[in-house]
């Protein structure tokens, strides 16, 4: 198992030094649809090479919804916001509030809990 310490898994993504407006679309310029699902699917397609899909997916699950923006983890918010719905209904995260444990997280994914460096 990697050790990792907070956010040292960016420098291992496979979006690391490519465009932004892939993950989040141009500020100020409306997308058509058929333009934003072109754009967020690239995006996903990038996502699901990534070595650390995982470790990004979980820290964009801690964050509250409104602070939720792009593809984060080869998700959309909205995809995202349906991910924690299901977990909410089904008692496994807390109801309104925002996740607070990765590992916890890490395991509704199927993952193990990563060991953290001080």
């Amino acid at each position: 198992m990697k050790i990792h310490d907070a956010r040292s898994w960016e420098r291992e993504a496979a979006c690391a030094g490519t465009d932004p407006r892939l993950w989040f679309g141009e500020d100020d310029v409306r997308e058509s649809g058929s333009d934003a699902h072109r754009r967020r699917e690239n995006a996903k397609a990038i996502c699901r090479t990534c070595p650390v899909l995982t470790d990004c997916l979980v820290d964009e699950l801690l964050r509250p919804h409104p602070e939720q923006h792009g593809i984060r983890g080869a998700t959309t918010p909205g995809e995202r916001a349906r991910i924690l719905a299901r977990w909410r209904a089904a008692g496994l995260v807390p109801g309104h509030a925002s996740p607070a444990n990765a590992d916890a997280l890490r395991a509704l994914l199927g993952e193990e809990p990563r060991q953290r460096t001080a």
